[in-house]
């Protein structure tokens, strides 16, 4: 069982420094990968409705800004995915999630394209449509159609990097003849989302779910739908990884009760909750380690 972990949290969890040495601890204590969110713009008020809260974030209640202080660093993701790569050898790196249709895909594709190469195939891209209307709208993206973008947005990096001499005529993209190298050999795309709409756009194009806060006694009925959705497009659904979200207080037989309802993997979350200082940040880690990593270990 595949265990990964996000440590990054808004703050100073998200300075350099912090992220290269947690992420060093999370690769000798044997988690299998690291995972990083994304925001570009912080506000000082909300109208948008935060979907996740009381799940595990500041907001306990919609009304509440998950990150109460707009001046609160929040690193790229793509940065820190680059930076921690940098310093480890084995740990994979992804983004849990990357908001797409705030990014251009063509610059995007060869961004990650160089990364996975630079890291020897070591990048998963998560992918979601984003919550925070202000966020977008200052970015300049389609709100109203931020699905469709995304959409639009996996296939142009799938085109680019399975093709030469790509082709591509879309909604807003379109281009003939191209070539982007470096290329990677398969370098996977999975969709976040809870809904119906996320489940459709990973049985049609993703390589996997990014499930955060589905409950676990609903999570073998989720699971059955997306396979079938993934039959109906011709796919086969034994192939698709499907991540859950866990936390410290997850118990190891709600992750085997989670496995056996599909599970193929998961992401710990102990964002905010980690030791600034190296020997407490390494025994945590390291703890966190022996219960969940050791814990699953032959599943």
């Amino acid at each position: 069982m595949r265990i990964g972990i996000c440590t990054e949290a808004p703050g100073p969890w998200s300075s350099g420094d912090f992220l290269r040495r947690s992420a060093q601890a999370a690769e000798r204590a044997g988690f299998h990968s690291m995972w990083f969110g994304d925001h570009v713009l912080l506000f000082g008020s909300y109208e948008s409705k935060y979907p996740y809260a009381g799940v595990a974030s500041w907001a306990q209640d919609e009304d509440e800004a998950p990150i109460p202080d707009p001046r609160t660093p929040f690193v790229d993701p793509l940065m820190a995915m680059t930076w921690v790569a940098a310093a480890t050898t084995t740990l994979e790196v992804g983004t849990s999630i990357l908001i797409l249709p705030q990014r251009n895909p063509v610059v995007l594709a060869k961004e990650l394209a160089c990364l996975d190469e630079m890291s020897q195939g070591r990048v998963t891209l998560g992918v979601g449509v984003g919550w925070c209307r202000e966020e977008a709208e200052a970015i300049g993206v389609d709100w109203a159609n931020r699905g469709k973008l995304t959409d639009e947005y996996i296939d142009v990096m799938r085109t680019l990097w399975e093709n030469d001499a790509a082709e591509f005529a879309g909604r807003t993209l379109s281009f003939r003849d191209a070539y982007l190298y470096p290329r990677p050999a398969r370098l996977p795309i999975m969709v976040g989302g809870d809904t119906d709409v996320a489940l459709r756009r990973v049985a049609r194009a993703g390589d996997g779910w990014l499930c955060f806060s589905v409950p676990r006694a609903e999570m073998a009925g989720r699971v059955e739908t997306l396979r079938e959705m993934t039959r109906r497009q011709g796919r086969d659904p034994d192939t698709l990884r499907i991540s859950k979200a866990i936390f410290t207080w997850t118990r190891l037989d709600e992750l085997e009760e989670m496995r056996e309802a599909g599970v193929t993997e998961f992401v710990l979350f102990k964002c905010g909750e980690l030791a600034l200082d190296d020997a407490q940040l390494n025994e945590q880690i390291a703890e966190t380690a022996d219960y969940f990593v050791r814990g699953t270990a032959g599943w």
